[in-house]
């Protein structure tokens, strides 16, 4: 069923990055994420589905993808772009 639905940004994004993760279109990654919300399992859902552990929000961190970003890091990159 398609309709229109107003996101904020940071949801977009990491609904997209989670559907090219899994391979599976945005539509089924919010649609699965929605149902979770409103059924009360995402946290026993996120914790079987991926082998970091859950806070105590539910909310499963993606896995670690090369640099960590830090305070400093992004200083020095301010400081190198004139920002």
């Amino acid at each position: 069923m398609r309709t229109t639905v107003d996101l904020d940004m940071d949801a977009l994004l990491a609904s997209k990055e989670l559907a090219r993760a899994e391979g599976v279109s945005l539509g089924k990654v919010i649609s699965r994420l929605v149902r979770q919300a409103l059924t009360g399992s995402a946290a026993a859902v996120a914790a079987d589905s991926a082998p970091y552990a859950a806070s105590a929000t539910g909310f499963v961190p993606f896995a670690p993808r090369g640099v960590v970003v830090s305070n400093e890091l992004i200083d020095k990159l301010r400081d190198g772009e004139g920002v």
